[in-house]
Parts: structure tokens; C-alpha cells; sequence
């Protein structure tokens, strides 16, 4: 069932007499391109830096850049930055990853919201489509290539996201939104916001979202291609400054309800006379709910103290990740502004995560098709860190940055350290020269330490013996944690330049070198047979079991060294150029048992595309009218010879196409957007096919957005 009111409202406010309104068309241009001097970071410092100063490779996606561009998730916004490898699994997932192996339980890129890391333990990675965050309220998209762990801690190893979302003040303040397109589409926003007092501002928001699962030609998809992914997204801030004290209260979450097709395996000699299997519709349900406190303290000789609590409620029924936690994040950081003509920041973080994985009867563990299990289902995670970090001037045109981080974790029992040394000097007044070294880890989890996935595969009448018996079979793979496993870590060396003109040019430019140890890979520990003879099906005299045993080791690293290079250009003000270049190579290593004379295991690590490239271009034509344009080329890996000569296994070339363009009356008046996503890659797969990807095909979508607060209701 459509919701049809909103198109109706719509659609007379598009009517509306235009008697009463504000031309003030002026005002819909959109400010200029801001110099790097000018532009504040906070994600590689934990404090407000100009981006020309910070001793990182980090770029900003700002919020102009992400509405021109057409993004509907944060996953398609990030297609925009340099470093990063976005590529789209189906309609709803993504595969992500900086400087690194893109593959679906990514664990070395650090996610966060305001600071609030949206990393689920229950899988080990991010889940692209639950981040519960608007586009709209996001002010700006921070990315970090490289280690980060000494400010943020575990999963910063390859870089960091860090969502910067807008302060209640400036969120939007009545604003109704209405998305229609092919495949289903659907999507309705509302967001408020007002003053409350002298002091205080309160914005909040309600998202609702409607599409199909895929947007796929692919005969497999089109029995069920009627199922449908609910979202509900929601939430609320409320910021509060007075003198020294800045105070900010947030609470938000996300559901996604998914329409899919389950089956479930009855041997017979557990459910004697029933159909070998049963096949029906259900829905899977993923939810995320979060509310955080942030106070900051602004002493009268320049130093400040911030202190975080955040409390986060994950929970998935899918039988991969059937899960729920309770997750309590407390950081505090104190910054000395003056210490001896230095700055030094001092921090500590608490996490605590009351894990519960879902529970399974013997008889289901046969009867499910993939299913992860574990003897203890309830654990309380535990981790606790103390970072510092020295700001040295070493002259008018030098600075040195050291750092390190202390974290333990109850889990391995172990404190890993995570340093830094960073040093940037000014060539001139806009050019910098900039060097890093720095070492993170990747939080270890119960998945790969202590629960096991199993896959289970049953067929009647599937084996037979030399004597001409006929028995059902069962083939069930466990893939098992290792408990012994050492802690992933990244050890990278970095140099970069960074050169602007005013507000007309920006150029970031960086070249890394980094060691990944300890990656994981699976051994295979046994393999047997047994016979369960009766309670099979007619014609059989009983039931074969093959069940075979991998467990996770950690026999893998690898060296991976490129560049990114990321040009910003504005040459007259209505028209805006971005371009990011990046190269990638992987070169894998493996010491062990498993390694031998066989090279695969460590030559899958180099299966990864070389070159990206992304470019933008946004054009403001009149007041009335904007149009933007964005391409996106990822180049297709090569398999080396000794890993497998399969063209399946290759990741396939995408080259792609979005575009926008937008009409608006008068700023009283909703704006009306065309978009275009997919161009030119119709029913690509940006996968390889050993992974058995879904087809994405070309979307349109039409956008009306309306301002009622911006409207002169007295006139």
C-alpha cells in the first residue's frame, strides 16, 4: 500500500498563489568554496583544526556537495572522497573500505556519528544502510585515510569516518520532503526545529523509506522481486551554550524491516514424514536506537574538557546476526592549551558492551541453512584506553605531534599500544608539507574468537554406497573462531602536500606505505562421515552426515602502498569542479602451516582494483536553477597466476554516472530535483561474481522539498 496524502499536499502547495511570497532568490546561492586555512576538522585531533595545519590525509565531503550529488545514503555520499572503495552489493548493501581488502565484514575502518561509533560487534563491521543519521542534518563528512587508533582507538587502522551532523540551530527548520521513483521507491521526510530560551536550540526529524531489496533484471530476483525494506529513521538534539558551558543532548535510531524468503532443512531423522524442506515469506528486523550527552568546558586560559556518554541499543533477528547488545561509551578529554609553550591532550574512554547471541536447539542447528552459534551466548565486553597527545612547535613554521594510546580489552586480556608521530611545516602561507607514522589495532571480537558459522546443505536420497544403499545427506561447514588468535594491527607511513588559492583551489596530495599483520584466514581442521541408519526418507535405508571443520588462524600480512591525489576547483563562482584520483597495491605475504608450496591464500589479499577515480562538477545556472553531475570508475583487479584462473573471481570495471538538476520558484516555494543514478552501468555488478552479487540497475527519482519554515505566514 502508497502513501498518497503527502504527493496531494505536494502537489497544491505547488499550486499555492504566489501572492505572499519572498523572492529573495539571492539567497539561494549556495556560499563559495572555502580555503583549506578556513576549514575546520576535527576527526585526526579530537579539537578544531584547520585543515591546512592537520598532519593527516583527511577530506571533507561537504553538505552542499552531498545534497548536489544526489546521495540517499552515507555509503553513496562517500563515493565523492579520494582513498575509498565504495562498492554496491545490492540495493541496500554496500562493501567499503580505505586503503585496504573490500570485503563484507570490513573491521579496519572506524565509523562514526558525532563521534559515536556505529562499528557492530555482532558482525564485526558496519552496516552501510542502518547508520541512523539524516543527509539532511549532516553538516559534513570527515574522512581520515590511515591510522587514527591513538585518537579513536580500535578499527581506526585504515582510516576514519566521522559524520559531523548539523547543531540545532542550523538544522532545517520545517522542512517536508517527498522521493518518488522506479523500483518502488519511496521516501518521506519531516524536520522541525525551534529556539528554545535564550540559549537553547532543538531540532528534530522523521524519516520513513520504501524500496525494493534490488534493482535487478536478474531472473533469480523476480518471484520475490514484489518484497519490499521498510525504514523508519528518527531524531532529536538539543544544543544549549552559555558562557564557558556548551551542552548538547542527542537521541535518534533507525528500524529496517526486510521482506525475504526463508527456507528450513526437516531431516528426516528429526522430523520423521515431513517435506525435506519448507520455503516462506518473512521479514527480518534491524533496529539501532542511541541517545548521547556532550558537555564542553571552556577554561578561561584556553584550555578545554569534553566529556561524552553515549548509550546504544543494537539488535538483528537474522540468523547471521542474530544478536542484541547494550553498548555504554563514556570519553572524556582534557586539552592544555599552554604547557610550556606546547598543547597536550590527555583522554580516557570506557566501553561496555552487554552482548547476547541468539540461542539454538540441536535440532535447528541442522535444520537452518547458515546459522552462528556459540557456546556462551551472554558476555560483557569490556575495554578501557588512555590516549595522549603533544602538539609541539618546533619552530614559526614547524610541528611536531606525538601520541600514543593504551587500550585493554577483556577478551584477550592484552593492552596494545597505538602510536603516532605526525610533523607538518608551512612551505608558505598556503602550501604545507606534512609526514606521519602511526600504528593501530583492530578491536578483536567474539566472532572470530569464540562463535562458530555453520552452513548446512540436505538432500534426500543424495548418497549411496558400494552395496547400492541409497541415504539421505547432509553436508554441514563449520567455520570457527580461534581463540589464540594475535591482535590485527597497521603500522603506516605517510607523506603529503596540500596547496590552495584563497577560495578558488584547493589540492591535497599523499603517498602511504603500510604492514597489516596478523590477517585471518581459514584452516581446515577436519573432515568425517557417519551414518545415522533409519528415520530417513522412502526409499533409503538413512541419513549420511559429512561435516567439515575450518577454524580461523592468523598466518597473513601484507604490504600495501599508493597515493591519493584531490583537487577542489572553483573557477568562477556558480561553478564547482572535484576530482580525486587514487591507486592501491596489495602485496600479500603468508608464514605458516597452511601456507606450503600452495601461494593462494596469500594472493587473494592482492585481488583488489588498482585505480579510482571520482570527479563532481556542480553548476548554480540562475537563482532558480542548479544542475550537478558526478562519475565514479573503479578499474578491474588482476589475478595474479597463482591465485585462481577463474574470470569470477575478478572484480569487474564500473564506471558510472549520477546526475541532479533543480528548480525553485522563489525560496517560499518547494524545490523541485530530477535524479539520475546508475548512468551508463545498468545491471553492472560492482562485485565479483564468485560473490554472487546483485545486478544494479539504473534509478530515477523525483524530489520535492518544501521550506514551510522559511515562509511569511503573516503576509
Amino acid at each position: 500500500m502508497r502513501f498518497t496524502f503527502p504527493i496531494a499536499i505536494a502537489s497544491s502547495l505547488l499550486t499555492a498563489p504566489l501572492a505572499a511570497a519572498d523572492f529573495d532568490l539571492d539567497s539561494l546561492l549556495e556560499m563559495p568554496l572555502c580555503s583549506l586555512a578556513d576549514t575546520k576538522v576535527v576527526s585526526a585531533t579530537r579539537t578544531a583544526q584547520s585543515l591546512a595545519d592537520t598532519a593527516a590525509s583527511v577530506y571533507v565531503i561537504t553538505a552542499k556537495e552531498i545534497n548536489r550529488s544526489g546521495a540517499r545514503s552515507v555509503a553513496d555520499a562517500l563515493a565523492l572522497a579520494p582513498g575509498l572503495h565504495v562498492a554496491k552489493y545490492s540495493n541496500y548493501d554496500w562493501g567499503i573500505t580505505a586503503r585496504g581488502q573490500n570485503q563484507a565484514l570490513s573491521n579496519t575502518l572506524l565509523v562514526m556519528v558525532d563521534g559515536r561509533s556505529v562499528f557492530n560487534p555482532m558482525f564485526s563491521g558496519v552496516d552501510w544502510d542502518l547508520i541512523p543519521v539524516s543527509m539532511d542534518n549532516i553538516a559534513q563528512i570527515e574522512v581520515v585515510l590511515g591510522p587514527v587508533g591513538t585518537i579513536w582507538g580500535g578499527n581506526a587502522v585504515n582510516g576514519v569516518i566521522n559524520i559531523i551532523t548539523s547543531e540545532a540551530e542550523s538544522a532545517p527548520d520545517g522542512k517536508l520532503a517527498i522521493k518518488e521513483g522506479n523500483y518502488g521507491y519511496s521516501e518521506y521526510q519531516l524536520h522541525e526545529s525551534t529556539q528554545i530560551g535564550e540559549y537553547g536550540y532543538l531540532s528534530g526529524y522523521f524519516e520513513f523509506v520504501d524500496h525494493m531489496p534490488w534493482t535487478s533484471d536478474e531472473e533469480r530476483v523476480q518471484p520475490v522481486q514484489d518484497y519490499n525494506v521498510y525504514t523508519e529513521r528518527f531524531g532529536m538534539r538539543f544544543d544549549y551554550q552559555k558562557f564557558a558551558h556548551t551542552v548538547s543532548v542527542q537521541a535518534g535510531g533507525i528500524r529496517s524491516r526486510e521482506d525475504y524468503q526463508w527456507m528450513k532443512h526437516h531431516p528426516h531423522f528429526l522430523n520423521p514424514g515431513q517435506p525435506s524442506a519448507s520455503v516462506y515469506d518473512t521479514e527480518m528486523t534491524m533496529q539501532e536506537y542511541f541517545s548521547g550527552l556532550q558537555h564542553i568546558y571552556d577554561v578561561e586560559n584556553g584550555d578545554s574538557w569534553e566529556n561524552k556518554l553515549w548509550l546504544t541499543y543494537s539488535s538483528n533477528d537474522s540468523t547471521a546476526r542474530d544478536a542484541q547488545f547494550w553498548r555504554v561509551d563514556i570519553d572524556s578529554h582534557y586539552t592544555i592549551k599552554d604547557w610550556w609553550g606546547t598543547q597536550l591532550s590527555l583522554g580516557g574512554n570506557v566501553r561496555i558492551i552487554d552482548e547476547q547471541l541468539g540461542q539454538y536447539s540441536d535440532s535447528e542447528r541442522y535444520s537452518v541453512p547458515y546459522i552462528r552459534v556459540t557456546d556462551n551466548t551472554d558476555f560483557l565486553n569490556q575495554s578501557y584506553g588512555l590516549y595522549a597527545n603533544w602538539n609541539i612547535d618546533i619552530s614559526d613554521k614547524s610541528t611536531l605531534t606525538l601520541g600514543n594510546r593504551w587500550q585493554y580489552n577483556n577478551l584477550t586480556h592484552s593492552v596494545d599500544a597505538q602510536p603516532q608521530i605526525r610533523l607538518s611545516y608551512q612551505l608558505s602561507d598556503n602550501q604545507r608539507l606534512w609526514a606521519g607514522w602511526g600504528r593501530a589495532v583492530v578491536t578483536p571480537s567474539r566472532l572470530e574468537l569464540e562463535t562458530t558459522f555453520q552452513e548446512n546443505y540436505y538432500v534426500e536420497s543424495g548418497a549411496h554406497d558400494g552395496a547400492g544403499n541409497k541415504y539421505d545427506y547432509i553436508a554441514t561447514y563449520l567455520y570457527r573462531g580461534g581463540d589464540d588468535l594475535s591482535i590485527e594491527s597497521v603500522e603506516t607511513y605517510e607523506l603529503g602536500y596540500r596547496f590552495w588559492d584563497t577560495n578558488k583551489v584547493q589540492l591535497n596530495m599523499s603517498g602511504f606505505y603500510s604492514i597489516h599483520e596478523n590477517i585471518r584466514a581459514l584452516k581446515g581442521v577436519s573432515a568425517q562421515g557417519w551414518v545415522i541408519a533409519g528415520d530417513s526418507s522412502p526409499g533409503t535405508v538413512g541419513t549420511y552426515i559429512e561435516q567439515y571443520v575450518s577454524e580461523y588462524v592468523d598466518p597473513l600480512w601484507s604490504e600495501t602502498m599508493g597515493g591519493e591525489i584531490a583537487l577542489k576547483w572553483q573557477p568562477i563562482d556558480p561553478l564547482q569542479i572535484n576530482t580525486n584520483y587514487s591507486y592501491k597495491r596489495i602485496v600479500g605475504h603468508c608464514e605458516g602451516a597452511i601456507c606450503g608450496s600452495n601461494d593462494a591464500v596469500k594472493r587473494q589479499l592482492e585481488n583488489q582494483p588498482n585505480h579510482y577515480v571520482n570527479a563532481q562538477v556542480m553548476w548554480d545556472i540562475t537563482p532558480q536553477w542548479w544542475a550537478s553531475a558526478s562519475m565514479q570508475y573503479v578499474s578491474e583487479s588482476k589475478l595474479h597466476r597463482d591465485f585462481v584462473d577463474d574470470p569470477s573471481y575478478i572484480w569487474p570495471k564500473v564506471l558510472s554516472f549520477d546526475a541532479s538538476v533543480s528548480w525553485q520558484y522563489a525560496d517560499c516555494t518547494p524545490r523541485i530535483t530530477g535524479s539520475v543514478e546508475n548512468l551508463g552501468a545498468d545491471q553492472s555488478t560492482e562485485f565479483p561474481d564468485s560473490q554472487q552479487p546483485f545486478q544494479n540497475g539504473t534509478q530515477y527519482w523525483l524530489t520535492l522539498d518544501w521550506n514551510y519554515g522559511a515562509v511569511d505566514w503573516t503576509r
